[in-house]
C-alpha cells in the first residue's frame, strides 16, 4: 500500500499510519519518514529561491549605475570638495590648512575602514540570519519529536481521533526534551514533572475522559495507559496489584515507575495514595 504525501483530512489516512502525518495549513502532510519531501516542501523551497534571485537582481540593478567606479575613490574625492573649493577662492590660511589635513587624514582612515565595517556588518547580518534559521529548525525539530512521541501513545491508548489535535497543542505547552533526549513533562506547568507521554496521558484520562471512547477495567490486558480509557492501576480509583505486576513485566520498571508517579504512588506500594481533595 502506497502512502500519499498529503491528505486533505485525517480520516483519509490509512489506519495505523496517522502518527506519520502532521497537520499543516488544514491538510495532513507525511512528515514521519526521514528524507521524504512533500510537494509543499518543494513549493516552499522554490518560493525562497525565487525571492533570493529577485533580491539579488534588484541589488545588482541599483549598483549598475556606478559602473566601474571604485567606491573608496569616490568617497575620497567627495571628502576633498571643501578643500578644492577653498583653494579655488584663494582663501587658504594656516588654520584652514590644518583643518584640511585633519579632514584628509580622517577621510583616508574612513576609506580604509569602510570596507572592513561593511564586511563586519554583512557578516553580522549573515550570523543573525543563521542563528534565526537554526533556532527555527531547532523549534521545528523539538515540536516534531514531541508530537511523534505523543501520537504513538495516543494510538497505543486508542484515543479518539478528534482528541489528537487538542492533545498535541497541550503537549507543546507542558512537554519538553530533557538532557537525556527523553520527552517529559516540564516543571511548574500544573502537571506532575518528569512524566513521559504514556504516564502523562494516563494522568489526563480522569481530567479528559472524552478523549477516549470508553472506560475499561484496570486488568493486565489493555494498553500502555492501563487500558483504552482505563484507569491507572496505581491510582486510588484503579488500584489493582495484579494489573501492576502485569504492567511491570510487560513495560519494564522505568515505565511502571512513571505510571505509579502519575498516580502519586510508587512501584512496590502496598496501598494507593490518598485521593487529592
Amino acid at each position: 500500500m502506497a502512502l500519499k504525501a498529503i491528505h486533505e483530512a485525517l480520516a483519509e489516512i490509512p489506519e495505523g499510519f496517522q502518527s506519520l502525518y502532521t497537520e499543516k495549513n488544514g491538510r495532513w502532510e507525511l512528515t514521519g519518514i526521514d528524507g521524504v519531501k512533500t510537494p509543499a516542501d518543494v513549493d516552499r523551497l522554490q518560493s525562497s529561491l525565487t525571492k533570493e534571485r529577485n533580491d539579488h537582481k534588484a541589488t545588482k540593478d541599483r549598483l549598475g549605475a556606478w559602473g566601474d567606479l571604485d567606491h573608496a575613490d569616490v568617497l575620497s574625492k567627495l571628502d576633498r570638495l571643501p578643500e578644492l573649493e577653498a583653494a579655488a577662492k584663494g582663501k587658504l590660511d594656516e588654520t584652514e590648512i590644518e583643518a584640511i589635513v585633519a579632514r584628509r587624514v580622517d577621510g583616508v582612515l574612513k576609506s580604509k575602514l569602510a570596507p572592513v565595517e561593511r564586511e563586519n556588518k554583512t557578516l553580522k547580518q549573515h550570523l543573525e540570519e543563521a542563528q534565526a534559521t537554526a533556532s527555527s529548525l531547532a523549534g521545528e525539530k523539538r515540536q516534531r519529536v514531541i508530537h511523534d512521541a505523543v501520537r504513538r501513545e495516543l494510538v497505543s491508548m486508542k484515543a479518539v481521533p478528534e482528541a489528537h489535535e487538542d492533545a498535541l497543542m497541550l503537549a507543546e505547552r507542558v512537554l519538553e526534551i530533557n538532557e537525556d533526549g527523553k520527552v517529559v513533562t516540564r516543571d511548574n506547568v500544573g502537571v506532575t514533572p518528569g512524566l513521559e507521554p504514556a504516564a502523562w496521558l494516563s494522568e489526563l484520562q480522569a481530567k479528559r475522559p472524552h478523549w477516549w471512547p470508553g472506560t475499561s477495567g484496570g486488568g493486565a490486558g489493555g494498553n500502555r495507559g492501563g487500558g483504552a480509557g482505563g484507569s491507572n492501576p496505581w491510582s486510588a480509583d484503579g488500584w489493582n496489584l495484579t494489573a501492576q505486576g502485569a504492567y511491570l513485566r510487560a513495560q519494564g520498571r522505568e515505565r511502571a515507575e512513571q505510571m505509579a508517579k502519575a498516580a502519586g504512588s510508587h512501584v512496590g506500594a502496598t496501598k494507593p495514595a490518598a485521593k487529592k481533595v
